[in-house]
C-alpha cells in the first residue's frame, strides 16, 4: 500500500527571492532570484494567499472528506499558514499525482464555496514524496507533522468536523 506526503503551497507563498531558493519546474531547486520574483509578481494572478484559522480548518476538513469519500487513508495532516502536508495512503493503482490533484482542486473550490470568493487559492502543482519505510512514517507522523505552527491532527484525535460547505 503506497503511503505518500503530499505538499500543498498556497499561491504565492515562496516566491523565487526566498532566502532558501525556490523550485522551477523542470529544473528542481535553485538560488533565489530577486529578478525572477520580479517577474512573478508582475505576471501574477491574484494577490498572494494565506491560510487563516478558519481556511486551516477548512483545508483539514476538506481534505478528510475527499479521502474519506474515496477509501484513501489520511493519517495525518498539518496546515500551517503558507502550506499544507497530507499523510495519506491508498490500496489501489491510483497514481500520486491524481490523488494531489484531486484533493488540490476541493480545497481551491471548497475554500472560493465557503468563504464566497473567487481567487487562486494554492500554488500549482503538489510535492508528492512516497514515504520510505515503517521508520520514515513513524518519523512524519510523530515528529515532522506535530511541530508545523498550524492546525494538526492525526489518526486516533477526534475527528475533523466535516465541510461547511458540504451541507452538513
Amino acid at each position: 500500500m503506497p503511503v505518500f506526503l503530499i505538499t500543498i503551497h498556497a499561491y504565492r507563498s515562496w516566491n523565487a527571492d526566498h532566502p532558501r531558493g525556490y523550485v522551477r519546474h523542470g529544473k528542481g531547486i535553485l538560488p533565489p532570484n530577486a529578478e525572477q520574483a520580479k517577474a512573478y509578481d508582475e505576471r501574477a494572478a491574484d494577490l498572494p494567499a494565506l491560510f487563516g484559522d478558519a481556511e486551516q480548518a477548512a483545508i483539514a476538513s476538506i481534505s478528510a472528506d475527499a479521502c474519506l469519500r474515496r477509501i484513501w487513508r489520511l493519517h495525518a495532516i498539518a496546515v500551517e499558514p503558507t502550506h499544507a502536508h497530507l499523510l495519506v495512503s491508498w490500496r489501489d493503482d491510483t497514481r500520486s499525482s491524481v490523488v494531489g490533484g484531486k484533493i488540490k482542486n476541493l480545497i481551491s473550490r471548497e475554500l472560493n464555496l465557503g468563504l464566497a470568493t473567487k481567487r487562486k487559492w494554492l500554488s500549482r502543482g503538489a510535492s508528492r514524496k512516497r514515504v520510505k519505510d515503517q521508520r520514515h512514517f513513524d518519523h512524519l507522523l510523530e515528529t515532522y507533522l506535530p511541530k508545523h505552527r498550524g492546525l494538526f491532527w492525526k489518526e486516533g484525535l477526534p475527528p475533523l468536523p466535516p465541510p461547511a460547505s458540504a451541507g452538513g
